[in-house]
């Protein structure tokens, strides 16, 4: 089952909108302006503008003070409810940090399809075997190691036959796809981010 989830920083319109949406603190108000009513939203809902719009929502409020973020606790939920598929929005731009913490859950629950959007980027884990990676409206893609993957690349610019990337290796930085898609051979977990 797949849903969305909205963070608190705007960035951009939801790719889909035929699916359920949950709206993390400030990300209730994003989604609500796209004519979206998330079916729950969490948070400490400390950055919300107008606390009118959390009326007649399924709210979650939690404290400021506690061990995770909004967003894990937005995850964590989503998953405890059965979606094994979450497109994730709202979490790129402003606070790095934040940011950092969520590619430690994307590698927390690399198990589960989770995709971070923005205006400019896709951000998804590949488990290991062949991928085609599809490009989409996408020019670039770049792979990161989670710690070491032998990677073969494919279809591409900059390809690559059994590369051991380390995951301090940014050597397979922003390379393009030849004929609308690209071949990904991981041994082991990889981020994959796709980018205009």
């Amino acid at each position: 089952m797949k849903i969305g989830i909205y963070c608190g920083v705007k960035t951009g319109k939801v790719k889909d909108l035929e699916i359920d949406y949950i709206g993390v603190d400030h990300g209730v108000e994003h989604l609500l302006s796209q004519g979206i009513k998330p079916i729950f939203a969490i948070g400490d809902m400390d950055s919300i503008e107008n606390k009118k719009s959390l009326k007649n929502l399924h709210v979650q409020e939690v404290s400021s003070i506690k061990d995770d973020t909004d967003t894990a606790l937005a995850i964590a939920y989503a998953i405890k409810q059965g979606y094994d598929e979450i497109d994730l929005y709202g979490v790129t731009q402003k606070r790095m940090d934040h940011f950092i913490a969520v590619l430690c859950l994307l590698e927390r629950y690399r198990e589960y399809h989770i995709t971070i959007f923005d205006e400019f980027n896709k951000i998804y884990v590949l488990e290991p075997g062949i991928h085609q990676v599809m490009k989409d409206n996408y020019k670039y893609f770049s792979v990161f190691a989670f710690d070491e993957s032998i990677v073969t690349l494919k279809e591409c610019h900059y390809p690559l036959y059994q590369y051991h990337l380390l995951r301090n290796d940014p050597l397979c930085v922003s390379n393009q796809m030849n004929n609308g898609f690209a071949i990904i051979e991981n041994s082991s977990w990889i981020i994959v981010i796709q980018s205009q």
